[in-house]
């Protein structure tokens, strides 16, 4: 079953509710800006209009008092050129003297001199906002000049630049035009904006959910499940990373059902193989107890040697399965040391001389007396060796001849067992070193436990050496592996 896409519409909802905060934002951005531009454009076209006014209206004030004609032809003169301009007699603290203003009462008493400095200063040259004596508290664009009276300031003449009614018309038509510059600019920039937004969203969520897909699909047990079609950015990282992870974790649950078989494998062979010397141990002594009496010397004798010889099996396979055990577990450490490899292969040879010699088979030892000592672990290679010689010997009969050769190979010595004994046939060679893995062509009675190879397998992991075999059925078979020279050993 597929995942619904929700991942996309929680991300939709919140990029279509940014989107409609950033219009809003951007709209009253505009308003504001439309208002600043206007008013800036509009104080630079009449930034000289107080100048205009002080230069008509010559005797308006002395400093003390005002004249009521000059403010009677002030107030005819500012409603002939411009009804919407408010003009204000100031005197040098500020505080207002006379007033020409339609409609609204002048609501303040005083008029904050700092902005009027600054754009006298300037001369206009700045886009500055000063107080409204209808509105106190508000901002509004002005024009200002020094009154000049016997050459010496004794008052400002300050005007507001298009009064109430002027500004609720401009508000009136502003806002119109802001709506529409918003509804056909902005906000269709905007919807534009927000439906590509939202179509990458969807192509990246309908990826994140292949991958969703593919991990519920394996958690369910399909162990095959990969994400296709992914490969780009951060999504296809993720799924490439997914599909190696699932390769392995695959690759793992194979591996641990196949050891899974081998355990069973194991177990029913070492069941058979246990089941067998025990029988026959059980045999031969109920025998002994029931007809002890009635046989001969010679028959006790022979039943207690197979007997013997069943316990010695028996011993020897529970060895073997012991060691094996603790080479896999890694419970065995190597003790590394400088040991003569020449006096090994001669104890062993002289060791198994007596076996082979019953056998008809000779044991030839072949060195140089001058080889340098390697570093390994004695008791493992010991024990290698010897595994390897009871099957070299096992593959042999009488006339055959194993042999053990020691060689310089750069900064290793090499170690060959070779016999002329039947071979192993090369559909066997592949699975010597498998645990319990007997050959086919052992009879019962040569068959050993199984494991004698596999433990020779772990021995040279542990040294990180690598053992190798060939052979040629009915012609004999090579063991040979290498061990590092003392002092060129790699730890």
């Amino acid at each position: 079953m597929k995942t619904k896409n929700t991942l996309f519409f929680k991300i939709a909802g919140v990029l279509t509710l940014l989107f409609v905060l950033l219009a809003f934002l951007i709209t009253k951005s505009s308003r504001s800006l439309s208002e600043d531009y206007h008013d800036e454009i509009s104080q630079g076209l009449n930034k000289h209009v107080a100048k205009y006014i002080v230069e008509e209206i010559q005797g308006l004030y002395d400093g003390d008092t005002v004249a009521a004609a000059k403010m009677s032809s002030l107030m005819h003169h500012v409603m002939a050129t411009n009804p919407a301009t408010e003009v204000y007699l100031l005197d040098l603290d500020g505080n207002i003297l006379k007033h020409v203003a339609m409609n609204k009462e002048v609501k303040a008493k005083t008029i904050n001199l700092e902005p009027i400095k600054a754009f006298i200063a300037k001369d206009g040259e700045v886009f500055i906002k000063g107080d409204d004596p209808k509105l106190p508290g508000t901002k509004k664009i002005f024009s200002a000049a020094p009154y000049i009276y016997n050459n010496k300031p004794v008052g400002y003449i300050y005007t507001i630049v298009g009064g109430n009614d002027y500004d609720t018309l401009i508000a009136k038509h502003e806002a119109s035009y802001i709506r529409k510059l918003s509804v056909r600019t902005m906000l269709y920039a905007l919807f534009a904006a927000l439906v590509i937004a939202l179509i990458a969203v969807y192509f990246l969520t309908r990826n994140f959910n292949k991958i969703t897909d593919a991990f519920k699909s394996f958690k369910h047990g399909n162990h095959d499940a990969r994400v296709v079609g992914v490969t780009h950015g951060e999504m296809g990282m993720l799924a490439s990373t997914y599909n190696d992870m699932a390769d392995t974790i695959q690759s793992n649950i194979q591996e641990l059902q196949s050891v899974d078989t081998l355990r069973k494998e194991l177990i029913a062979n070492i069941s058979h193989d246990l089941r067998t010397p025990i029988a026959s141990i059980r045999g031969f002594i109920e025998t002994l107890l029931i007809k002890g009496d009635d046989l001969k010397a010679e028959e006790k004798t022979r039943y207690m040697e197979i007997v013997l010889k069943n316990s010695d099996r028996l011993k020897k396979l529970v060895d073997d399965l012991f060691e094996l055990s603790l080479l896999e577990a890694q419970q065995k450490h190597l003790q590394p040391e400088a040991i003569q490899m020449a006096e090994i292969i001669q104890d062993i040879a002289d060791k198994y001389r007596i076996i082979a010699k019953n056998k008809g088979i000779s044991i030839n030892t072949v060195y140089s007396k001058d080889l340098p000592l390697v570093y390994a672990d004695i008791a493992l290679i010991d024990r290698a060796l010897q595994n390897i010689i009871d099957n070299a010997i096992k593959h042999c009969k009488s006339g055959d001849v194993v042999t053990l050769e020691l060689l310089r190979e750069d900064q290793n010595v090499m170690i060959k067992v070779a016999d002329t004994g039947s071979g192993i046939a090369s559909q066997e060679l592949p699975h010597i070193f498998e645990r319990y893995r007997k050959g086919k062509f052992y009879s019962d009675a040569e068959k050993g436990s199984g494991l004698g190879l596999a433990i020779v397998k772990k021995i040279m992991d542990l040294h990180n050496a690598s053992i190798k075999v060939t052979s040629i059925k009915n012609k004999g078979t090579e063991f040979f592996f290498s061990l590092p020279i003392h002092g060129h050993a790699i730890s």
